[in-house]
């Protein structure tokens, strides 16, 4: 399994746009680490935990873990709005790639004839 996710990501990277939609994805992922970390005073791990769960929708289960400032949670409801499209996109392009990358393996499974 671990096989077929890395060669969907290496003919995801081969796609045109894949890398800049990845790369936005990544700099949300660091941007709101960085601002939960500065703003808050959070530890780097606590903030990354933060924006990742933030950005996935899943909920944040430490309960020490809470926005004070009212600027924060204007940001995280932009950061979810912009953050959550964008990391649906590299899913979605993902799971493309990982369909054609599982029809080229079964096709070279395929006996010759």
């Amino acid at each position: 399994m671990f096989r077929r996710v890395v060669g969907a990501f290496r003919y995801a990277v081969r796609e045109e746009e894949f890398l800049n939609v990845f790369g936005a994805g990544a700099f949300l992922v660091f941007l709101g680490t960085l601002t939960y970390t500065l703003s808050e005073g959070w530890h780097v791990a606590d903030a990354f935990y933060f924006s990742d769960s933030t950005l996935t929708t899943t909920s944040v289960s430490d309960p020490e873990l809470v926005l004070s400032d009212r600027w924060l949670k204007i940001f995280t409801a932009l950061y979810q709005l912009i953050g959550i499209g964008i990391l649906v996109e590299i899913l979605r392009r993902l799971g493309l790639s990982f369909v054609v990358v599982r029809k080229q393996e079964r096709a070279d499974d395929l006996p010759a004839g």
